[in-house]
């Protein structure tokens, strides 16, 4: 790879009449979770849009054919309808929704935010109305048909009863909470002690449910047989478990009984698939479950007993989509057995890109069958093709189609194609450089604002990524563009601890946060500049999570940046342990050790012991609801910066997760973006 490798000159800017503006997110449309009929000839999958009246997201679910013809929408209603599966016979479509429900469940206990809990629907595929299937009190989900299609399985919480006479001294007495558990909390769910996820199973035609799975323990992702005997599901029933971060796969009979396990180890092990033959499962995971960094690789365990086994242990190559964007729902992209059992389809991230990977059953032979600048966030074959959830920098989610070798593609839905043709959008360009530190070449990519004039010196935002273990790449960034459009150019790049580039690209950070991964930040700066077209003294540089943590080390160690919006950050190591839901596991691996014992490594990678040191004018943005970075980071690092007297504002976004930028609020996310780029243009 040469080094400082800069961009071709600049892509023109797609036709459009307009620029992007912060309004747009309610243009767009987001294409999730394709999945094609039993004979192959149709595709159910969901588009979600934002619904600025309602301040609220609305999803439905939608059918096309592989043969070509306008998209059919099968539901609508008031809430969100998600994860559709076919019923074997391709009459019927089982799906999770938020609506209003025909059944107000007993006793229902409503999630804060949300109008309804889900619970699972069905609804002809020939259309009418949608039947309501469950009306369980903390809502049902991920419904799977068995194969006979008499049952479906699903997802359901359940409130921990105790069946004693008489409350003891640990029992509540008003509304307080009382914990005994190290795992009391999580982003996004909030406090879960005395909450567990268990599966269970409701025949098709309507009737009771019945729990299969049961215990202080959760339980998801979920997946039949194929005789219809057996329901493999992922969870951690291993030995002190309360403390481990284990992840296994394990199977309970579908009439009900013994769970077994089918691969239990030091492993966070996910996303089960059963061979055609039921002999086998594959899923993905890695090894040492709490060592965060590791490649997920591909697996497969005998269902009858034996030691798993690792069909890539020799290629340095992650088995997961590990892209990034802020226009992106979530998608089931567990592996795809080939009918005959010979090899295995899953995803695979490498250097931006996410593509479909064939791997052989026997191990040994692996290859990608697709190709090209884009992402790849779901896929499922269809008869002899394949079914993609694809995009790229500047096209949003949509379904393609192409033959099983990767050949022949071609676009199946198009429903940004009024947003597409109105606004003006900027290519990212690939850009390789050397880092600061003098020892590796980075990947990294820039945009130039439409209209782009090379003679003219423009300012710049340099963003960073989260994780550290994720990967920038070929997805569309509605904030990037946005930042384009108001004139800034956008620098993003894959520093060390990015996933993409092998392992110990990514977890060579370990206890090196800010030591490691800086230069690259810096290096993708200087070549940047060297470019010609960059104003050296109007740069500004963001991130969020661990980028927000990355910024924060920056600006405490240079003030070579005119401006900075840390977000959702990390301050402190030593506090971040006991205050996150993942401190003591994540952070005890990747920090490098504990308050009591390694208070010193903890502090000296902390950027809150540099607060002294930071000059730059920085905007703090944090999300008041946020368990996996605690406000309490970001409430330190502001009242440092103003006992510092120095240049600081704190932005306090109530009742959103550390997800704000891709799931929060609407009315949120505006919020956050006119903070964001409103700094960035005031100060740059």
């Amino acid at each position: 790879m040469p080094r400082n490798r800069a961009p071709k000159p600049p892509a023109p800017s797609t036709p459009g009449g307009r620029l992007v503006t912060p309004d747009d997110l309610f243009a767009i449309a987001l294409v999730s979770d394709p999945r094609p009929a039993p004979d192959g000839k149709r595709v159910a999958y969901v588009v979600t849009r934002l619904d600025k009246a309602a301040d609220a997201y609305r999803s439905s679910i939608w059918l096309v054919h592989l043969d070509g013809g306008e998209p059919r929408q099968l539901t609508s209603g008031d809430g969100r309808d998600s994860h559709p599966r076919w019923s074997p016979d391709g009459q019927t479509i089982a799906f999770s929704s938020t609506r209003t429900p025909h059944r107000a469940p007993e006793n229902a206990k409503e999630d804060p935010g949300d109008k309804h809990p889900p619970q699972v629907w069905t609804i002809s595929v020939a259309g009418g109305e949608a039947r309501q299937l469950t009306n369980r009190p903390l809502g049902a989900s991920s419904p799977d048909w068995s194969p006979d299609g008499r049952a479906i399985a699903f997802l359901s919480s359940v409130e921990a009863k105790d069946d004693r006479d008489r409350p003891t001294v640990t029992d509540p007495v008003a509304d307080e909470r009382v914990i005994e558990a190290i795992r009391y909390r999580h982003d996004g769910r909030g406090f879960v002690a005395g909450k567990r996820t268990h599966i269970w199973t409701i025949p098709a035609a309507g009737g009771d449910p019945v729990q299969l799975t049961f215990g202080d323990v959760d339980d998801g992702d979920l997946a039949w047989s194929p005789d219809g005997r057996l329901i493999a599901f992922t969870g951690n029933r291993s030995a002190g478990n309360g403390l481990n971060a284990i992840s296994a796969i394990y199977a309970v009979p579908a009439a009900g009984g013994d769970i077994r396990a089918i691969a239990e180890l030091d492993a966070s092990f996910g996303a089960p698939a059963w061979a055609p033959d039921g002999a086998s499962i594959a899923f993905l995971g890695h090894e040492t479950a709490n060592a965060s960094g590791r490649i997920v690789r591909v697996w497969t365990a005998k269902t009858g007993g034996g030691k798993p086994r690792c069909l890539t242990s020799d290629i340095d190559q992650t088995f997961t989509d590990e892209g990034m964007s802020d226009l992106f729902v979530a998608s089931d992209s567990r592996p795809v057995w080939f009918p005959d059992g010979k090899a295995i389809l899953t995803l695979g991230s490498a250097r931006g890109e996410t593509h479909i990977w064939k791997i052989a059953a026997k191990g040994g032979d692996a290859k990608p069958i697709t190709s090209g600048t884009r992402r790849i966030a779901a896929f499922a074959p269809a008869g002899k093709q394949i079914v993609c959830l694809a995009a790229d920098s500047v096209t949003p989610f949509e379904l393609y189609a192409c033959k099983a070798d990767g050949s022949g593609w071609r676009q199946l839905t198009n429903h940004n194609e009024q947003f597409l043709a109105e606004v003006t959008r900027s290519p990212a360009e690939e850009i390789v450089f050397r880092s600061a530190a003098g020892d590796r070449d980075i990947q990294g990519w820039i945009i130039t604002p439409p209209g782009f004039d090379p003679a003219v010196k423009h300012p710049m935002i340099v963003q960073i990524h989260g994780g550290p273990h994720a990967m920038y790449g070929h997805a569309p960034f509605h904030e990037m563009q946005l930042m384009a459009a108001r004139g800034h150019v956008v620098l993003f790049t894959n520093p060390r601890g990015s996933a993409g580039y092998g392992e110990e690209f990514a977890t060579c950070t370990r206890a090196r946060w800010g030591e490691a991964d800086m230069p690259d930040i810096m290096g993708a700066v200087d070549a940047a500049v060297a470019l010609g077209f960059v104003d050296p003294d109007r740069i500004g540089v963001t991130g969020g999570s661990y980028g927000g943590y990355l910024t924060n080390w920056i600006v405490g160690h240079t003030d070579r940046f005119a401006a900075a919006v840390t977000q959702r950050c990390v301050a402190n190591f030593h506090s971040m342990y006991g205050t996150s839901d993942i401190g003591f596991d994540f952070g005890e691996y990747e920090f490098g050790g504990n308050p009591w014992d390694d208070a010193k490594l903890l502090l000296k990678h902390s950027p809150i012991t540099y607060a002294g040191s930071i000059r730059t004018p920085l905007l703090i943005i944090h999300n008041e609801a946020d368990l996996r970075c605690p406000i309490e980071q970001a409430e330190q690092l502001f009242t440092a910066l103003k006992r510092l007297e120095r240049e600081t504002r704190f932005i306090r976004i109530p009742d959103e997760d550390h997800n704000l930028s891709r799931t929060g609020t609407p009315s949120r996310r505006l919020a956050r973006l006119h903070h964001l780029i409103g700094w960035f243009d005031s100060h740059l």
